[in-house]
């Protein structure tokens, strides 16, 4: 017969070995890590005019889509920046790329501002990094649709 110390003893090594599954892969809410929001504001403008919307596109299709593939938002806005060049307030056609990501995606962000950069020649793209916190409710899948 087992004794009440090694029944407890047992259950606490299940306890523990439980916990440290949940861990491990991932179902326990605080190793998700920390979200962010990245916001990148690209100007539309350049010396050679404006940038057309196909390549805009192209330029999502190539950089934005190939460092997050899960997915991003863009927006249009109207953005208003002073320029180092001729000191004038400039207004201009933006679009605003927002990215969900964890924290640890800075760098593919700054990657992403940097070739919008070299290839429209802008004097400067504005990253914004805020915290977020991100939940996604997801549709059950079930045999029948619900209106």
């Amino acid at each position: 017969m087992t004794d009440r110390n090694e029944i407890k003893h047992r259950a606490k090594a299940v306890v523990f070995l439980f916990a440290a599954c949940l861990l491990l892969t991932g179902c326990f809410c605080a190793s998700r890590g920390d979200w962010r929001e990245y916001r990148i504001f690209c100007g539309m403008s350049h010396s050679d005019g404006i940038v057309p919307d196909a390549e805009w596109e192209e330029f999502c299709d190539k950089y934005v889509t190939a460092e997050f593939p899960d997915g991003y938002t863009t927006m249009r806005a109207t953005g208003y920046w002073k320029s180092e060049e001729t000191s004038a307030t400039i207004r201009e056609d933006t679009r605003v790329i927002v990215v969900l990501a964890p924290s640890d995606a800075k760098e593919k962000v700054r990657r992403i501002a940097q070739q919008y950069r070299r290839i429209f020649n802008q004097e400067a793209v504005l990253i914004v990094t805020t915290p977020a916190d991100v939940t996604f409710e997801v549709m059950e899948a079930t045999s029948e649709a619900k209106p």
